[in-house]
């Protein structure tokens, strides 16, 4: 190999590498502001990340961006982050978009496992549903979509893991 053809080769692999690190996107330098209104939304305004989570010498997180549209709606994306290795670094290999265009409206609330928990019905690119949510403001649940439903159709617990405030 020449030494042209490896410098252009090292290029080429530089370029690649700054490509994935740019399309990955959903860095922790790059939160979306919260929102400190008194709005039922705004407790959920930002952007949250989860643990690392391993699995056959593989890990992944999920990023939630979300931007306030209402003071009893808002919009966002859920995004996993796949990557070599068990601790979540370097680029990731593989991002794919969880809930895309997400919409959705408060509409009330209810006691899950001894909290009280907002009510949202909405749509995104994958379809329409009821989801639960909860935050403490650094924290957020997820009710879990497997889980059994209440009467109107809401999950009756959380997905075990939290999203961390970033």
């Amino acid at each position: 190999m020449t030494k042209t053809t490896y410098t252009r080769f090292k290029l080429i692999g530089l370029g690649l590498a700054m490509a994935t690190l740019t399309a990955c996107g959903g860095g922790n330098d790059d939160p979306l502001p919260g929102d400190t209104s008194g709005d039922v939304v705004a407790k959920y305004i930002g952007s949250w990340e989860s643990e690392c989570y391993t699995d056959d010498g593989a890990s992944a997180h999920l990023r939630a961006d979300i931007t306030k549209t209402s003071a009893t709606g808002f919009s966002g994306d859920v995004i996993a982050y796949a990557y070599i290795g068990t601790s979540c670094s370097g680029p990731s290999v593989k991002s794919e978009k969880v809930l895309t265009n997400l919409q959705m409206t408060h509409v009330g609330t209810k006691v899950t496992a001894g909290v009280t928990a907002d009510k949202f019905t909405g749509t995104s690119d994958q379809g329409s549903s009821k989801v639960l949510l909860h935050s403490d403001g650094t924290l957020l649940q997820i009710g879990d979509p497997d889980s059994g439903k209440d009467a109107e159709g809401y999950p009756s617990e959380f997905i075990e893991y939290k999203l961390s405030r970033i």
